[in-house]
């Protein structure tokens, strides 16, 4: 799951958090923002895990900016991620290859220790055959997408909460 670049409305000065959707209201006490660059790597789904047929996503351009606020403790609170993100997702049944650019801004919250919210417009994630209620789709969200993201016991499971206006599945896309 990957997003990107903040509107000008959203930026946030040094130690406050951004007025963006999901940013929890009480903010008080939060320390940050610690300020990151993850690198998205390529993937592979094994056919079936996903899509009906395996896939092969890389990401010619990468640029992403992650800041995280902190509670005193030192547990992520909340985060924001933006910057350039291009990802190329190939079928590697039939060779077919689409490119879009999933550059939009997402926020993230920490629910619990074992779980995160991802939402966000101009975002990608992939659905597996053990995710509810949505399952085996690759969804591009053009507007809006939210997704709690939970791992326990080295067992992770996404679940859509919100999906608004345009959207794509690759999987059909690439079939």
């Amino acid at each position: 799951v990957a997003v990107l670049a903040a509107p000008a409305h959203a930026q946030a000065a040094a130690g406050s958090v951004p007025d963006l959707p999901g940013v929890p209201a009480q903010v008080q006490g939060l320390q940050g923002p610690v300020v990151t660059h993850p690198v998205q790597e390529p993937f592979d789904y094994p056919a079936g895990e996903v899509c009906p047929f395996a896939t092969h996503a890389d990401f010619p351009v990468s640029d992403l900016t992650t800041q995280t606020w902190t509670d005193s403790a030192g547990t992520p609170v909340v985060a924001v991620e933006s910057g350039p993100l291009i990802m190329k997702v190939t079928n590697l049944a039939n060779g077919k290859t689409v490119t879009r650019d999933i550059s939009g801004t997402g926020v993230i919250t920490y629910p619990d220790p074992d779980s995160f919210v991802l939402s966000g417009n101009d975002w990608s994630a992939g659905f597996h055959t053990t995710d509810r209620p949505v399952h085996n789709q690759w969804i591009v969200a053009s507007t809006f997408m939210s997704v709690k993201i939970t791992t326990v016991a080295g067992k992770t499971s996404r679940q859509l909460l919100a999906l608004r206006g345009p959207y794509e599945d690759i999987c059909t896309t690439l079939s």
